[in-house]
């Protein structure tokens, strides 16, 4: 990826704090399939693709797909209109940024719970790989899978989101989609669901209705496994993660038993606050786990605060107008696992995001100068969420025997199935890409931070220059993306 084409793909974004004190979404589709045969009869199953996710700071914009889905269209969502940024009149901008950041609160505590109870599981275990996953995304496709089930399966699910009911997932999955949603000509930040329907089979409309209302779903209908609808689902996805999942996304089919098919995305993009001085970036080393290998980084002296934990170090690169991206650098001889399991990430995470303030409640932290040492990267992965979901908790809507997906097709369509749809597999995809475009960087000390030992009074090294966690956080705190870098 050249430098000039990143850099054209961003906007021109974190200088919020100043201005507010002047007043101022292989995106990959689960899809339920049919189950190994038992005996004769057919199974139908439902593809959901509900776990697919972008994540590019830094990265390429490309033209939508200008392709033609209307000859599927059941129904297409209508975004919200958003108040794009003026630099001759500001002020409307900023009350609809703080009116979209004051909705968090009625999601705020849900997500940090379903974060604290998924984020490790989803990590956990990539070896010398990388692994990226968006909690927001699979949030918000877990609550639209919740409006399609009843009975146990629904239960299960409403338990996970930690919610009683399914007018409480609806309120928070709304909130949460419309404080995250952010197209103002600064920030790019767009959550996007579908469903693909089965031609053959009728589907209770007041449920489709519910899905594109609350979740603001799309939703298509066509002939189950034909090349051309195979083909409309990528392209639609390929639209929505801006070409950047590609090569996932290319994979995506639907066979002709499939019931129903269940898309949901995010793509976000953002400019730092600060550039990194593209002179002072330099090949060093990253003492990676199956080897060092030398790799390009990045070099800043910024002001901020600095945390650290029994077995890390942190600290937080803000981005413009947005929320900023922290990093998490385990302690010499300490694993990310090892991080992961006894749950140190999620609960630092939990008590420091949520807001721009440096003094957020965690104990060990320190306002100074941070000399700041960063690969550039590029991280891609490809999961199957089956098997975590199933520690989860959650096992009926993977049994042909136990899912009750009843909301969702009409008692006629459900009497045609010789057995009722479930889930086949959940698969999610994410990809983040950070450069030094957007961003501003002055100075570098390239030493190792320890994390337990407070540091000195003035000044700290914050080198990462070994297997680290990152989190991106929204306007409003929200956990867009989580992620491990073992190989920049």
């Amino acid at each position: 990826m050249k430098g000039e084409d990143i850099y054209n793909g961003m906007t021109d974004i974190r200088d919020d704090q100043v201005a507010e004190a002047q007043n101022v979404p292989r995106q990959r589709a689960s899809i339920f399939r049919k189950s190994p045969q038992k005996s004769y009869k057919k199974r139908w199953t439902i593809p959901m693709a509900a776990m697919l996710a972008a994540a590019v700071i830094a990265g390429i914009f490309l033209n939508p797909w200008n392709g033609s889905l209307s000859a599927y269209a059941v129904s297409e969502a209508e975004y919200p209109k958003q108040v794009r940024y003026s630099v001759l009149n500001n002020d409307p901008w900023y009350e609809a940024r703080r009116e979209r950041r004051s909705l968090s609160q009625v999601y705020v505590s849900t997500l940090g719970n379903f974060m604290t109870a998924t984020v490790p599981g989803l990590l956990t275990g990539a070896g010398t790989e990388n692994r990226v996953c968006s909690p927001i995304n699979v949030y918000m496709a877990l609550s639209m899978l919740a409006e399609l089930t009843d009975g146990e399966s629904r239960k299960q699910l409403l338990k996970l989101l930690d919610c009683d009911t399914i007018e409480t997932v609806r309120t928070r999955a709304n909130a949460l989609w419309n404080a995250n949603y952010v197209d103002d000509g600064t920030v790019t930040s767009i959550p996007a669901n579908s469903l693909w329907l089965n031609d053959d089979l009728d589907f209770i409309q007041e449920t489709m209705d519910t899905l594109s209302e609350t979740y603001f779903a799309s939703s298509y209908r066509g002939k189950m496994g034909t090349e051309k609808f195979n083909r409309t689902l990528q392209k639609w996805i390929d639209q929505n993660t801006k070409n950047r999942l590609k090569e996932q996304s290319s994979g995506i089919t639907m066979d002709q038993d499939t019931v129903l098919a269940l898309v949901s995305t995010i793509y976000y993009r953002a400019k730092w606050s600060n550039e990194f001085q593209k002179g002072r970036t330099s090949p060093e080393v990253f003492h990676a786990l199956d080897g060092d290998r030398t790799v390009d980084f990045m070099h800043e002296t910024m002001e901020g605060t600095y945390y650290w934990g029994e077995k890390f170090s942190a600290a937080c690169k803000y981005l413009k107008n947005s929320g900023g991206m922290w990093f998490i650098l385990p302690d010499e001889g300490v694993s990310v696992d090892e991080l992961l399991s006894d749950g140190a990430v999620t609960d630092f995470l939990g008590t420091v995001t949520g807001s721009f303030s440096s003094d957020k409640g965690w104990a060990d932290s320190k306002y100074l100068e941070i000399h700041l040492s960063l690969p550039k990267f590029d991280v891609v992965s490809d999961m199957d969420l089956t098997e975590s979901l199933r520690a989860l908790g959650i096992t009926d809507v993977f049994d042909p025997y136990a899912a009750d997906f009843s909301p969702m097709l009409e008692e006629d369509s459900l009497e045609k199935l010789p057995l009722p749809p479930f889930v086949s597999k959940v698969m999610h995809a994410a990809r983040v890409t950070i450069d030094e475009e957007g961003c501003e960087a002055t100075a570098y000390i390239e030493l190792p931070a320890g994390g337990a030992a407070e540091p000195p009074d003035d000044e700290v090294d914050f080198v990462l220059d070994r297997p680290f966690l990152f989190a991106i956080t929204g306007d409003d705190g929200t956990p867009l993306f989580v992620g491990i870098v073992n190989q920049p």
